[in-house]
């Protein structure tokens, strides 16, 4: 056999090894130093303003994803009113370890929301969803899209008072156009006595956006706590504006956002404003 033939008879298979072999360390590589950062920040400040803990985790995923499933996620961040706080039973973390930078969530189990709104009055929602999925995407400006759909979940609110919801989405990308952030905020079937609109609101879309959004950027770079971001917005005369609204309730039904709706949808879009 020529030489010219060994070679093409081997070189694929030495390139497939090889290749292998890169793939295995760099996942091995990448898989450690994230367990010594999850390691660091378990009870500690991950970005400022935000501490994070949990009982115990496990990354899986070899070779091409990064899975991390954490039991007992306690996330407390700083709020305008006091703490904002979640609680997941089991919280998860999927990444790939190459292409672009987007993680994926989910929530199983026990969920706990709580938080001090404008006026002062704390809230606590006690729920369990069928399913709590979300994504992340960073770009060059850190945090650029954000997006969350829940399905099929029931509990209690602060009153102890039950609540059920078929659907609940939220959107959250930087506006290509503008300096804001734009937001979408849509909910199917809720059924809740203290609902702003109503005891039953069949359907509920509402689009808005966040202006002077350049406010927030070191917020969604992680570089800064949501206090000071929020103090760098009002400095800069920032507001909420609603763009689109629909809603179908057992109280009401409109297509717009008059003065009278602001209150509950001001709520609804921005609940520690």
């Amino acid at each position: 056999m020529r030489y010219s033939s060994r070679f093409w008879l081997y070189a694929p298979l030495v390139l497939f090894v090889g290749l292998a072999l890169w793939v295995m360390g760099h996942w091995w590589i990448l898989a450690e130093d994230l367990d010594r950062k999850l390691t660091a920040a378990n009870g500690h400040q991950a970005v400022p303003g935000v501490t994070v803990s949990w009982a115990s985790k496990t990354i899986s995923g070899f070779p091409f994803r990064v899975d991390v499933v954490f039991t007992n996620l306690l996330v407390k961040a700083e709020g305008p009113r006091g703490p904002i706080t979640w609680q997941s039973d089991r919280f998860a973390l999927h990444a790939l370890t190459y292409g672009r930078a987007q993680g994926i969530f989910e929530a199983a189990g026990p969920q706990t929301l709580s938080w001090t709104d404008a006026d002062n009055a704390p809230h606590r929602l006690s729920f369990l969803p069928a399913s709590l999925h979300a994504s992340a995407i960073s770009g060059d400006r850190g945090l650029s899209r954000f997006d969350l759909d829940m399905m099929d979940a029931g509990g209690k609110d602060s009153d102890g008072a039950a609540f059920t919801v078929a659907r609940v989405q939220f959107h959250m990308r930087h506006d290509p156009k503008a300096d804001a952030l734009d937001l979408m905020l849509s909910a199917l079937e809720v059924q809740n006595p203290a609902a702003p609109f109503g005891d039953h609101v069949k359907k509920l879309e509402i689009y808005g956006r966040v202006t002077e959004g350049s406010s927030f950027a070191r917020l969604l770079e992680g570089r800064s706590g949501w206090m000071d971001a929020m103090r760098a917005w009002k400095h800069r005369n920032g507001e909420i504006v609603t763009d689109k609204v629909n809603i179908e309730s057992a109280a009401l039904t409109t297509q717009t956002a008059g003065p009278e709706l602001q209150p509950g949808l001001r709520a609804l879009l921005f609940p520690f404003y």
